[in-house]
């Protein structure tokens, strides 16, 4: 045998040897595509999406296609073709992976009609078995198209409601869906199922900033995207709100703001007392009311409280609900933010008792607030006892009305010993007057549910709140 035909045939026996290892590798893939969905696909609506992957580890995607069958009628999601690498190629095909997040009812593509409807998946691969044309996989899903919006039915009639004030509004919700509630503005209150298992209500807040025009409206959603509104014909009160000038002094500054970033992590000093003062009266406060907010998306959905709330007792209001506060600097004001809360004091370090029966949910520091405890009652609504020079609870203990639970102090951004108090009702600071007022509880709250549980019986009514009217003292929170 001659050089050049041996050379031939080693030419020869590598490529058969390579086309061997081709075809081994073509032929011996048995495995088809895998389809998964990877959300929930069952009851569909306007907003549901679809979220698809179709995997092939081996010779890669042939072909794939993705269609909806409404009523008999076929819509295509999707269909496309891979290229292959070439039949010289062990793997196929050059992509082994395609997926499809889309909302098929987005758009007027897809009829939003009731009916039977099925989401069929087809892949294939670049196999060689089956006569090379490839595995191939089907998906089938039957699911259910929701279209039908809920319908509302309002169940109270509706009432007088100030602003900075709250209110109940009872509804009905046909069919029961997962999102309903109150929307006033950008604040939301949501519903639950009513004592008496006669619809829904929601504990509202109409916000002390925004306009007595802005409308009240029941809303609802099926979480497919259906939804319904229906507004409610509450007549608002205006308020007017106090408008106060606080001097502050370097010395106030030195005395509350290092102390307050030392305790706060998130923030850094900005190396000028000013722009650090701003950075905790600003940005820090933002971040605390946050932190509220998200405390009462956990609130417990039962009542914790019973009868009016209490005002500390023996205490004069030095600041009270939604005072628009200037604060002036070097006869410059430097920066503006409202008080939302009430100033109590008495004496130095008086024992500062629960408003009302509850579950502590917070206890420690908190920036602005200083040592803060924060009673959960129930439905999303919490009291906060603020500035307190000692805590004499522990999240999760079980609190009475008029029980001790630490002493007021100057912790936070405070000048002198006193309690800031606070009513929140699912992130909305509320005027505490109006719970303080038994009569108020009675017709607004508890004739309103139809529960007497909520209010004591007449020997066991706390004492009337005493506010008596002082000078207030600059700066407090």
């Amino acid at each position: 045998m001659s050089k050049k035909v041996f050379l031939i045939v080693i030419v020869l026996a590598l490529i058969a040897i390579y086309l061997g290892l081709i075809g081994n590798a073509r032929w011996g893939d048995s495995t088809a595509p895998e389809i998964s969905l990877e959300q929930p696909f069952e009851k569909v609506g306007p907003t549901t999406p679809l979220v698809l992957r179709i995997h092939d580890p081996e010779t890669g995607l042939r072909d794939i296609s993705v269609r909806i069958i409404h009523n008999l009628e076929t819509f295509s999601l999707a269909d496309q073709s891979f290229p292959s690498a070439g039949w010289l190629s062990a793997t196929g095909g050059h992509d082994h992976e395609f997926t499809l997040d889309v909302i098929p009812y987005a758009n007027g593509d897809l009829p939003r009609r009731q009916g039977q409807a099925q989401l069929i998946v087809t892949a294939r691969d670049y196999s060689w078995r089956n006569w090379f044309e490839g595995n191939g996989q089907r998906l089938e899903k039957e699911f259910t198209p929701q279209f039908t919006p809920p319908r509302l039915e309002l169940l109270s009639a509706p009432t007088t409601i100030v602003q900075g004030g709250a209110g109940i509004v009872r509804y009905r919700v046909i069919p029961e869906v997962s999102i309903h509630g109150v929307k006033i503005g950008k604040a939301f209150f949501p519903g639950y199922p009513a004592p008496d298992k006669a619809g829904m209500f929601a504990f509202i807040a109409f916000p002390y900033n925004l306009p007595s025009s802005t409308p009240i409206q029941v809303v609802a959603d099926d979480g497919f995207g259906n939804s319904a509104l229906m507004d409610v014909n509450f007549k608002v009160k205006p308020q007017a709100w106090r408008t106060r000038a606080i001097n502050i002094s370097e010395s106030f500054i030195r005395k509350t703001v290092p102390s307050i970033l030392a305790q706060t992590p998130e923030l850094q000093s900005l190396g000028d007392s000013l722009k650090d003062f701003i950075l905790v009266n600003d940005r820090l406060r933002k971040m605390n009311n946050d932190t509220i907010t998200n405390l009462a998306k956990i609130s417990r959905k039962e009542f914790l409280w019973k009868g009016a709330f209490r005002q500390l007792s023996g205490s004069k209001v030095e600041a009270s609900f939604a005072d628009h506060r200037k604060y002036m600097y070097n006869g410059q004001v430097v920066d503006t933010q409202d008080h939302l809360g009430f100033d109590l004091a008495v004496t130095q370090h008086y024992p500062v008792e629960a408003a009302n029966h509850g579950m502590v949910m917070f206890a420690g520091f908190l920036g602005i607030y200083g040592n803060t405890i924060i009673l959960d009652h129930g439905y999303g609504l919490l009291s906060l006892y603020a500035h307190l020079s000692s805590i004499e609870v522990k999240s999760g203990d079980a609190v009475t009305l008029g029980q001790p639970i630490g002493k007021s102090g100057t912790t936070g951004l405070a000048a002198g010993d006193h309690l800031h108090f606070s009513l929140i009702l699912h992130g909305e600071q509320v005027n505490p007057t109006e719970w303080w007022d038994p009569f108020w509880v009675k017709t607004r709250i508890k004739d309103q549910l139809g529960l007497p549980s909520l209010v004591k019986p007449t020997d066991e009514e706390p004492e009337p709140p005493t506010k008596h009217l002082g000078p207030e003292r600059p700066p407090v929170q």
